[in-house]
């Protein structure tokens, strides 16, 4: 097995004589995502990077994905798991090259753009922990008496 095949497929689940487009496609990005997380199903790739902080890029034979980390609350209060929301979708056919670090580059700075600091702790925050534009959900309770 090839070394870049050993990249994207360690186990071989999906075993083939050459990278498929997917493959491929993936390939050209992690470059420039050092130290990813990449999962996989036949036909997409997940490449999770820098967790809450960073992005998830969806890569599919057809497109990247860009897409920003967040959480739903499935039981209320008390059910937060994690998941993305889409940024942008890139066709593969409207994509030169020398722009993949230029996408990675904004969908970074569009996640950082989204953090904000609770004006009562002073810990910066994402979005998803934020009872309102500049107070945690933490501080929320303590200090405007919300109950969760």
């Amino acid at each position: 097995m090839s070394a870049e095949r050993l990249t994207i497929d360690p186990e071989n689940k999906y075993p083939a004589d050459g990278l498929l487009q997917v493959e491929e496609n993936a390939l050209r990005l992690i470059e420039y995502l050092p130290g990813a997380l990449i999962e996989r199903t036949r036909d997409a790739i997940q490449i999770n990077y820098l967790a809450e902080l960073g992005i998830v890029v969806l890569v599919t034979a057809e497109a990247f994905e860009f897409r920003l980390p967040t959480i739903v609350w499935t039981r209320g209060s008390h059910g937060p798991a994690p998941t993305s929301r889409l940024w942008r979708r890139v066709e593969i056919d409207d994509f030169e090259e020398t722009d993949l670090a230029e996408w990675v580059q904004k969908a970074l700075q569009a996640r950082q753009a989204e953090w904000t600091t609770c004006i009562y702790c002073g810990r910066p925050l994402p979005p998803e922990h934020r009872f309102s534009e500049n107070i945690c959900h933490s501080c929320a309770s303590e200090h405007l008496g919300v109950v969760y």
